[in-house]
């Protein structure tokens, strides 16, 4: 009977409770829905698919070494005769310049292609040609720079023993035809190649003789014996005539002739 009453007691005072709103249920946490995000994702560099070179800068041409120009040895020369002559050019046809006497000293320069002539420089700093025959030439003339002459007319060729071997000292003379060549205007000696070259002036003209017409003992492989005693081993050929101008391509050539054919 006392558990009835308690009970019903209990039931009448929630009752009232919640009649007066003093008892309430707890509040049922709030529900938080997301809300839309959007991902950020990492931008992603893409890889190059060609890596271009760098543009190759052309080497700068590294310019050829200029070679010094070579130092021209000059050498040394006596005249030996006096009232030796300085020219214009490499003859006797060529102007004078000026005379020298024994014992005056020039400086060689060049030679032309036959040796026979030189370009020089003279203590008073003239510069001409002189025939190497009236100097005493300290050194070898070989040795010197070869000079190709020019505005002047040339006649050049060789002298040869039989076989076509070189003859070397071998006066070869040019004269005008009413002369013989033993009154030359001209002269030069072969080398040692055999070659001769006599040098006009471009205004010489008419009609003239050349020609082998003396040896020289001593120097010339044509020979035997020196002094009185030097003797031709073999016949000089006859001259030509020729008509100046001549044409400076052609050749010149002479060939001594056997004693006894």
């Amino acid at each position: 009977m006392k558990n009835s009453i308690g009970i019903t007691f209990s039931i009448l005072i929630t009752l009232a409770l919640a009649g007066c709103g003093l008892l309430t249920q707890p509040a049922a946490p709030p529900i938080i829905l997301p809300t839309s995000t959007s991902v950020v994702l990492a931008t992603e560099i893409p890889l190059p698919t060609e890596i271009p070179l760098p543009t190759a800068i052309p080497p700068t041409a590294t310019p050829e070494p200029t070679a010094a120009p070579a130092l021209v040895k000059m050498l040394n020369a006596e005249v030996v005769f006096d009232n030796y002559i300085l020219r214009t050019g490499p003859g006797r046809l060529f102007d004078r310049i000026d005379m020298y006497n024994s014992g005056a000293f020039v400086k060689i320069i060049v030679r032309e292609v036959s040796n026979n002539w030189v370009l020089v420089q003279t203590s008073d700093y003239i510069s001409g040609w002189m025939n190497v025959v009236g100097l005493k030439v300290q050194g070898d003339i070989n040795s010197l720079p070869m000079f190709n002459v020019d505005n002047v007319q040339i006649l050049q060729g060789h002298v040869y023993l039989p076989g076509r071997l070189a003859a070397s000292g071998i006066v070869v003379s040019l004269a005008p035809v009413e002369n013989d060549l033993a009154e030359s205007t001209d002269t030069s000696t072969t080398n040692q190649d055999g070659l001769w070259a006599i040098y006009l002036p471009l205004e010489t003209e008419g009609n003239w003789i050349i020609g082998p017409n003396a040896d020289g003992c001593g120097t010339s492989n044509a020979v035997t014996g020196s002094g009185d005693d030097c003797t031709l081993n073999g016949k000089l050929p006859a001259g030509q005539e020729i008509t100046i101008p001549f044409a400076q391509e052609l050749a010149l050539e002479f060939e001594i002739l056997p004693l006894n054919p």
